[in-house]
């Protein structure tokens, strides 16, 4: 039987094997579950309140970890390996065998180390990361190679079987773009977003049929110039650009998504994007 395995990202460090941390720990499991914030309007004198708006809240992942130690001297040391590792600040990033491709981005919450019993070699805590997104992410881009050889994909990602997805379209005016999302992408909420537009002049502008949303730039490009759209900002060749835009933006709903372009030449155009999942 295979033993559940956690790989752990600290920022500016390598991906570890969590059991590496200190001889004799072991990775048990993880669990979350999704959470729902609702608000709303309440008027005085009508009965009932009225939805206000709906929005995905942080939730919490509970990492189970199993420690064998040898007299109380090892123990002490091993927890502070413990301690050393996960009291560390920063955004940490966390993956197991149970979703290799899927990630979550969390932070080390408080957790307590004892063990089981008196004179016992054994001890069992529980890690609680908070993730503040409430999300789960792809641990590859939309753009990177879709093969489930490079390790970047896997069975349950939405992704349809045996078909070939394009996230770079080089001059053409109307073409789909699939988001294997449980959710809509929406950059207003944050969400990992480019549209990188290149080898084009003039204006452009890109609409999405499916989700009624479209950006555009009203400046004029060269053929050498590259524009990006990074979340709610654009960037016209790293330098910010929102003034020659509309100040909109464009959200990619769960599935295939119709995109329009209007542009004064053919354009090279390319979706760089993270795909979201639910508990």
């Amino acid at each position: 039987m295979q033993r559940p395995t956690m790989w752990i990202k600290l920022p500016g460090q390598d991906e570890i094997n969590c059991e590496s941390i200190t001889k004799g720990l072991r990775f048990l499991q993880d669990d979350s579950d999704p959470g729902v914030t609702n608000s709303y309007l309440t008027d005085a004198g009508l009965d009932g309140s009225l939805l206000s708006y709906q929005s995905i809240a942080k939730n919490t992942v509970n990492a189970n970890f199993w420690l064998h130690f040898g007299d109380w001297y090892d123990y002490k040391m091993k927890k502070h390996s413990i301690a050393k590792f996960f009291t560390q600040k920063g955004l940490m990033r966390i993956r197991t065998d149970a979703e290799p491709a899927i990630v979550k981005y969390v932070y080390a919450g408080s957790y307590s180390i004892k063990p089981v019993q008196d004179y016992s070699h054994e001890a069992l805590f529980t890690v609680a990361f908070d993730n503040p997104t409430g999300i789960k992410y792809s641990l590859g881009w939309s753009d990177d190679e879709m093969t489930y050889g490079n390790g970047l994909w896997q069975v349950g990602m939405n992704l349809p079987n045996g078909k070939h997805l394009d996230y770079e379209y080089i001059g053409q005016r109307s073409f789909k773009i699939y988001n294997a999302s449980d959710i809509t992408v929406d950059p207003i909420q944050r969400h990992p977003m480019q549209i990188i537009v290149k080898n084009t002049t003039g204006q452009v502008e890109i609409s999405n049929q499916t989700t009624g949303t479209s950006i555009a730039y009203r400046g004029h490009l060269t053929a050498s110039d590259e524009l990006t759209w990074d979340g709610v900002n654009c960037y016209l060749n790293g330098e910010l650009a929102n003034n020659d835009t509309d100040y909109t933006y464009l959200t990619l709903a769960p599935g295939y998504n119709d995109i329009h372009v209007s542009s004064t030449s053919d354009a090279d155009i390319r979706f760089h994007f993270k795909f979201l999942y639910l508990d």
